[in-house]
């Protein structure tokens, strides 16, 4: 079985650190450590594919992934 887990885009606001991360070099400063949690409790026969909206957009191939490989 193939699960997509999508962490949402959370919002620009002056919490998000959203300015400040290019002075680190990163794209995201928050891990989808909850996603994380909930992919590590699925079976271990299961394929698994996460993606963080706040570092990369979500496209049709990560959609057909799930649709097409199970």
């Amino acid at each position: 079985m193939n699960i997509l887990l999508v962490y949402p885009k959370y919002p620009d606001t002056f919490w998000s650190f959203k300015h400040a991360l290019k002075f680190v070099s990163k794209k995201a400063s928050f891990p989808p450590l909850g996603l994380l949690t909930v992919a590590a409790l699925m079976p271990k026969d299961w394929y698994k594919r996460i993606i963080d909206m706040n570092a990369n957009n979500l496209i049709d191939d990560d959609i057909l992934w799930q649709i097409l490989f199970s």
